[in-house]
């Protein structure tokens, strides 16, 4: 890695401190006595210290095989802008809502403004705040003297073709399962509690404990009871990792029994849950819990499925909320693009990405730039724009911003 931000300064010779010179200024000419000094040229040594310039920052491929070239972009990004969107992409909505507000209220946003105004129409829309979003319509237009832009009632979630790019509404668990994973789960259950199906990926799991499981049956429950279908990647791994935590007649580590017998049942495999259910009953001295008969369960697709927008015919589409993606989120991404010289993104529907995902979304991206694929991003909301340009994914994509 070559950082080449600054040129070696000379040492300045004892005698002569007046005759410090830098490689880019011209040592000054000899004052009279009594005359004025000449002003000082601070403009270039202050241009040299600045490490915001988009480019300022680079790590080259060369340098570091299987990395890629990262340059600081969030310059380009006003600061409430930036702080904006990083608190949506963690989840916390109220807080991106307040910074938003107060920003817009305190005005002095400069050239900044039609971003932020954008943001939070977006965020409004995203939240349901209906009323909200009303009020700062006509406040916008009697400050700025045009039309804002329009409310628009949410449509019914379209499963199908998001669903196999692993961006409706996706969860991925990895490593120890316990109670490190509560942030993950709590992400599990926002979703649950707004979604009539959601993605969930346990196939890098390592271990589990019953905490992590007490913890992890109490949102598959509250997804039965929401009527969510949860669509399970590496279900399996975790039916194994379970089943070697329990000894029959050892009576402990009762959350992962029940945990184990819950995902028999959203996996809609009746027979190793009646023989794990006999296996509690004797276990804990108590009737085995029963089978409830339930629909078979969807999986994920193994190709990707093309959008099926009349407007965008041949894209890549991602829809819902992305939470922690795995390493297989956008693994079918990478298959779409195979052979293809352009890519279209199609994110219209696409709420959210937090920064688990869009790190990896920024690595799948510059590995199809590496490969010589050119990728452009349609319509992502102005949250989401704002990410991508905090993040750099705008330096290794084409973002077509969504018009305001």
């Amino acid at each position: 890695m070559v950082f080449s931000l600054f040129g070696k300064k000379p040492q300045p010779e004892p005698a002569k401190p007046a005759a410090k010179k830098t490689p880019s200024v011209p040592a000054p000419a000899p004052v009279r006595p009594g005359a004025p000094k000449p002003a000082p040229e601070p403009k270039e040594e202050l241009e040299s210290l600045d490490f915001t310039a988009p480019g300022a920052i680079e790590v080259h491929e060369e340098d570091h095989p299987g990395h890629f070239e990262i340059r600081e972009s969030s310059a380009s990004t006003h600061p409430v802008a930036e702080e904006a969107a990083i608190l949506f992409a963690n989840g916390q909505d109220e807080a991106a809502l307040a910074t938003l507000e107060a920003a817009v209220s305190a005005d002095g946003l400069g050239a900044a403004a039609g971003q932020v105004w954008a943001m939070l129409f977006d965020l409004y829309q995203l939240m349901g705040k209906r009323e909200l979003f009303d009020k700062r319509a006509l406040e916008y237009s009697m400050k700025y003297e045009k039309s804002p832009p329009t409310w628009i009632e949410p449509a019914k979630q379209s499963l199908g073709p998001a669903l196999t790019t692993g961006g409706t509404a996706f969860v991925a668990f990895s490593g120890m399962l316990d109670e490190g994973a509560d942030k993950t789960v709590k992400q599990l259950e926002k979703i649950i509690s707004g979604n009539p199906m959601a993605r969930v990926e346990f196939g890098k799991l390592q271990n589990v404990d019953p905490l992590g499981a007490e913890i992890l049956l109490k949102a598959m429950k509250a997804a039965r009871k929401a009527k969510c279908e949860l669509v399970m990647s590496g279900a399996e791994k975790l039916a194994e990792l379970l089943k070697g935590k329990l000894e029959v007649g050892k009576r402990e580590d009762e959350p992962i029994w029940m945990l184990l017998l819950e995902l028999y049942q959203h996996m809609a495999q009746q027979d190793p849950f009646e023989e794990w259910a006999v296996n509690y009953a004797v276990t804990f001295e108590v009737s085995p819990p029963s089978w409830e008969n339930r629909p078979p369960p969807k999986k994920p697709a193994a190709v990707p499925v093309q959008s099926e927008m009349p407007d965008e015919p041949d894209a890549f589409r991602l829809a819902g909320e992305m939470y922690s993606a795995g390493s297989d989120a956008f693994r079918q991404l990478i298959d779409y693009a195979g052979g293809r010289e352009q890519v279209l993104i199609d994110c219209s529907a696409l709420k959210r990405m937090d920064f688990v995902s869009a790190g990896l979304f920024l690595n799948t991206l510059t590995n199809l730039q590496i490969g010589g694929c050119s990728v452009t991003i349609h319509d992502p909301n102005h949250l989401l724009y704002a990410l991508f340009g905090v993040l750099g994914i705008n330096q290794v994509a084409h973002v077509e911003q969504r018009k305001f």
